[in-house]
């Protein structure tokens, strides 16, 4: 198939080079044999973080430019696009569809910031959200959902041939409940080493200068209407735990990692950690909730011992126990870190079996696959990727 591909390149902009989406959205495609056609929406993205709708009208009418060009030069067979509201406008969306070619729009985190997608998704033809749950959202504005669990891509997620010399870790933003669970792990004895943006005071002086600029504003909103008083006074005590996080553990906070040393982590690593809670809309006084995330399959791809939270979800795509360690409380997780840093024999078979079912049932060759069946497109002839992947499984 020939497909037009929009997207941005990075899941992280405070992690330098980051190519997630590029590596995880683009490449499967074309080694399972399609052409891509892949035009970057860095433009885009900037027109949604300044609001800025000349930007986003630029950037619309570029994208629509390009595509009919590019079709008429020769034809696509699918509109395929990771775009959120203020990126573009609706109407290009509309236009490619009168053209003739299918629209699929791809989205995560629907489970507290859904209204990042909800203008645009009934313009599409099809919308695929990683969270099982979140079809129903979609169906509410009536947009057409398609489940599609995130993947990873085993080219990139591997093990290496390094020594394990950090006990635990975990590597993501810090945000949600995040500090406290590894507060609880490092005053309980626990050598746990946290890597990302937010992990207190060594992080680089611009995300600190942003991160004042955020907390004098929000103390201004303290005088303000009862929702912002608590929402300015959930992110502060956050804030104040972070800082106070810290300062009492320098060494186990890190700044952000590189796309290669997050992965050889998860090999340096005797247990990789997984926080699924986030806070609805990023808002403290509002409710937790739980989604997945990469790392749920990042990590079991690369080789890790991974535990992380359990979901019913989880469950349907991990045998928890037996390919990931799951915890339901911070206390159950201090019970099994403790346990498999003294058990590494038992943690080595959950490592193999989580890598094993990685590589046969989460690869974004293998979603892609899956979801060209699922809207009538059908697999591209003679393509062996997902075999050769199912052929390490075997290993």
């Amino acid at each position: 198939m020939r497909i037009f591909q929009v997207l941005e390149h990075t899941a992280n902009g405070a992690v330098a080079q980051n190519q997630t989406w590029y590596r995880n959205l683009c490449e499967p495609l074309v080694e399972l044999g399609h052409e891509v056609f892949f035009l970057s929406a860095e433009e885009g993205r900037l027109a949604r973080q300044r609001n800025d709708r000349a930007a986003c009208a630029r950037f619309s009418q570029k994208l629509l430019d390009v595509f009919r060009h590019e079709h008429a030069r020769k034809p696509f067979d699918l509109f395929f696009a990771y775009l959120m509201t203020g990126m573009v406008e609706p109407t290009v969306i509309d236009e490619v569809r009168k053209i003739g070619v299918p629209a699929c729009n791809f989205s995560c985190n629907n489970a507290h910031q859904f209204d990042l997608v909800a203008e645009l998704s009934p313009h599409f033809d099809y919308n695929l959200h990683s969270e099982r749950d979140a079809g129903e959202k979609f169906l509410a504005i009536g947009a057409n959902p398609v489940w599609w669990p995130m993947a990873s891509n085993p080219k990139y997620f591997k093990p290496f041939e390094v020594a394990r010399t950090v006990a635990v870790s975990f590597v993501g933003a810090n945000y949600a409940l995040r500090a406290r669970y590894i507060a609880h792990l490092l005053e309980q004895g626990v050598d746990v080493h946290a890597y990302g943006p937010g992990w207190g005071n060594r992080l680089s002086t611009g995300w600190r200068a942003r991160g004042l600029r955020h907390k004098l504003l929000l103390k201004s909103w303290l005088a303000r209407a009862p929702s912002a008083r608590a929402y300015a006074s959930g992110v502060l005590a956050d804030y104040d735990f972070q800082r106070d996080l810290s300062a009492r553990f320098p060494d186990n906070i890190h700044p952000a990692v590189s796309d290669d040393e997050l992965i050889a982590l998860y090999s340096r690593s005797q247990i990789s950690l997984g926080f699924l809670e986030v806070y609805d809309g990023h808002d403290p006084s509002r409710a937790v909730t739980e989604h997945l995330h990469l790392r749920e399959f990042e990590a079991p791809m690369s080789g890790a011992l991974y535990c992380t939270g359990y979901t019913d979800e989880l469950a349907e795509l991990f045998e928890p126990e037996k390919e990931v360690l799951t915890y339901h409380s911070r206390h159950e997780l201090l019970d099994k870190v403790r346990y498999y840093l003294a058990h590494p024999k038992e943690g080595e078979q959950i490592r193999q079996a989580g890598r094993r079912r990685a590589l046969r049932d989460h690869t974004y060759q293998r979603r892609f696959e899956t979801l060209f069946e699922v809207i009538g497109l059908g697999k591209p002839p003679g393509s062996q990727a997902q075999k050769q992947y199912e052929g390490l499984a075997c290993q």
